[in-house]
């Protein structure tokens, strides 16, 4: 019994580990891009950004994420600009942003420069603090 819970207490620190170095590779990648992306360069000046991965077939980019981010807009008005990808259509963009799974959306400063990086459906309130954060 003690020795499965080892195993199992192992795989956990593992699982952990590996998260925290993957969420660190996307912020890191995502800062190398940010430099050169054309993407970027066609942003409002000194307003943050949201950029918005999804596509035509993943349910939960339009059933929640889409919803939680015109939320947050209807909020913050022309305070903050969301830029959809469609992932499948701009491959290219995805893989250059270190995309793995839609929705993904990446919170960019004022500047332009990456704040957070988040895989899976984010809330307004979440996506709302790491834009408050940059």
């Amino acid at each position: 019994m003690i020795e499965r819970l080892t195993v199992l207490l192992i795989l956990a620190l593992l699982a952990v580990l590996i998260y925290a170095v993957l969420r660190r590779w996307q912020v890191s990648r995502a800062r190398r891009t940010a430099i050169s992306d054309p993407l970027v360069h066609g942003l409002r000046p000194g307003v943050p950004a949201i950029l918005y991965f999804s596509s035509p077939t993943c349910a939960p980019c339009h059933t929640q994420q889409r919803p939680a981010l015109q939320r947050l807009l209807a909020e913050l008005g022309d305070r903050v600009q969301v830029i959809e990808v469609n992932a499948l259509e701009q491959r290219d963009v995805a893989d250059r942003w270190g995309v793995l799974s839609v929705p993904t959306t990446v919170v960019l400063d004022w500047q332009g420069r990456p704040r957070a990086v988040n895989n899976g459906v984010t809330g307004p309130d979440t996506l709302r603090r790491q834009l408050q954060q940059g």
